[in-house]
């Protein structure tokens, strides 16, 4: 019974110490993929933003959330224009 009163907690402490705004790795990753794809299906030359993207993917999938989070800015950054 005491299981959820600590996961509330938890989950409060958690969202508390993130800055209101700031995007979280998964985040960033679930808004590049469709972006990605689309610009994938359309022919454009991703070069270093699928890269940077893998880069990412590869930071999170290791647990390192702050690396991910930066390898994702950049290949935001490094997307064609649309």
């Amino acid at each position: 019974m005491h299981t959820m009163p600590r996961l509330t907690t938890g989950l409060l402490v958690l969202a508390l110490a993130l800055p209101a705004g700031a995007q979280t790795a998964i985040e960033y990753k679930k808004a590049l993929l469709p972006k990605i794809k689309k610009a994938q299906a359309e022919g454009k030359d991703l070069g270093e933003a699928l890269t940077e993207y893998n880069e990412g993917d590869k930071a999170l999938k290791d647990g390192m959330q702050d690396e991910a989070v930066e390898h994702f800015k950049k290949a935001q950054d490094l997307m064609p224009k649309e």
